[in-house]
């Protein structure tokens, strides 16, 4: 019920800004152009930074990375909220949550053990190794597709 409230007031916000965007006052096409440029920026912004967590998550700095991520998606999602049509990104940003969620879970396995001051972690196992790089990859890069998508529909004005 609260999922659904949520969902409807976030479609209402991105009604209304595409209805500022296109039929508002000066004001409100200024303050509408702001958010659609704010989404582009941001996700600009979080191609670097998705660039250089994956460089720290092939040194071996697994927590950071995956705990920026997860910032990330977040910050993601609460500019998704604000475009129009957004059920699809939200649905994919759900996802990427539920998988930044596990590979944490992955991370926070018997088999992962921690060294050096800023509680890194570091895999013994090799094939464990290689299942975290994987999912690690497989969120990044469909985090970069949610990311396109956002720059996509804010060039657009959608």
């Amino acid at each position: 019920m609260l999922r659904s409230l949520i969902k409807l007031a976030a479609f209402l916000v991105a009604g209304i800004l595409v209805y500022n965007y296109f039929f508002g006052t000066a004001e409100e096409k200024a303050q509408s152009k702001e958010i659609f440029s704010d989404i582009k920026d941001l996700t600009k912004s979080a191609v670097g930074l998705l660039k250089s967590e994956r460089q720290k998550f092939d040194e071996g700095k697994y927590d950071d990375a995956v705990d920026k991520i997860g910032g990330l998606i977040d910050n993601l999602k609460g500019k998704a909220e604000k475009l129009e049509d957004n059920r699809e990104l939200l649905d994919q940003i759900a996802d990427l949550q539920s998988q930044q969620r596990s590979l944490e879970t992955k991370l926070g396995s018997p088999g992962v053990q921690s060294y050096g001051n800023e509680g890194q972690r570091v895999v013994a196992d090799s094939a464990q190794r290689r299942e975290i790089e994987d999912d690690w990859k497989t969120l990044v890069e469909k985090t970069e597709r949610v990311m396109q998508e956002m720059d996509r529909r804010a060039d657009s004005g959608q």
